[in-house]
């Protein structure tokens, strides 16, 4: 079983009360965010400020999400606009390597080295994201009992069950106690009873964090999400909390009254699927 995350002493946080999804300062801003390919644009968010708790990111293949998930993570550059942490005012430039320290990524196909253990790949990202020396052996065996991979520790990343290997990307995206953790799709090749264990353990990470949620499981909303953010063709179509969704589902000239999330995400995307696997980086 996954166990729930710790704080920075080692201490499951427990007792941390659930935040609403907006209390507080936000701890990414987004500004004027622009991505065009060509003459296509592929993003434009005018203004998001995203804070502590779940935000789930949905919309169908080809809105965005992988698009907007990278640029928050630094990994493209925008056409213009600006991603900053939210305690840096708007005339204070983030540092990539700071920005990077605080943020935790997982893509939806990582691509690490097969040969490397899991506890090679998550030394070299602790590494990697700037954990002190001092605490590093520390924060790496945390995360690995956390995630339950300590009986696959020393196993390579290839030969890994589908699950035990998308759980040691994940241990990746988190030694560093990232403040934001941006996830794309961390449910997909996961069998049930470990896509439920890590349910738990990512709700208790948005007890303290930012977590944005890619994902096209509805029932990962359903139970996770303090926030729903919806993009169409690069644009927000909604941002609200599942509640707002169900009672105001946006068809594009009108409201409807939406008989389950799955249908209002559905009426959201226009009418199609909102089930998008990936948009590739689009």
């Amino acid at each position: 079983m996954i166990n729930p995350p710790r704080r920075g002493d080692g201490t499951p946080d427990e007792a941390d009360p659930v935040p609403d999804s907006r209390d507080g300062a936000a701890q990414l801003d987004v500004r004027a965010l622009v991505v065009r390919y060509g003459t296509r644009t592929a993003l434009d968010i005018p203004d998001l400020s995203l804070y502590s708790g779940i935000t789930a990111l949905t919309g169908c293949n080809g809105s965005g999400k992988t698009t907007f998930l990278k640029a928050c993570a630094l990994l493209l550059r925008p056409t213009s606009g600006s991603v900053s942490l939210g305690d840096r005012g708007p005339d204070r430039r983030t540092s990539l390597r700071r920005h990077r320290e605080a943020v935790g990524y997982l893509p939806q196909a990582p691509d690490f080295p097969g040969h490397f253990t899991v506890r090679e790949a998550v030394t070299y990202a602790a590494w990697l994201r700037g954990v002190p020396r001092s605490r590093r052996a520390q924060a790496i065996q945390h995360v690995v009992e956390d995630l339950n991979l300590t009986d696959v520790a020393d196993a390579c990343l290839r030969s890994l069950s589908g699950g035990n290997r998308q759980r040691a990307h994940i241990a990746q995206a988190v030694v560093h106690e990232p403040a934001v953790l941006l996830l794309d799709e961390p449910t997909t090749g996961i069998d049930m009873e470990h896509r439920i264990e890590l349910r738990t353990y990512l709700a208790r990470m948005g007890r303290t964090r930012c977590v944005v949620l890619s994902t096209h499981h509805t029932e990962d909303i359903e139970l996770l999400a303090d926030r729903i953010v919806s993009l169409r063709e690069g644009r927000i179509v909604f941002d609200g909390t599942p509640t707002e969704l169900m009672a105001r589902a946006d068809t594009g000239a009108s409201t409807a009254t939406a008989r389950s999330v799955e249908q209002a995400l559905r009426n959201l995307s226009g009418g199609g699927s909102a089930e998008g696997a990936e948009d590739g980086g689009r």
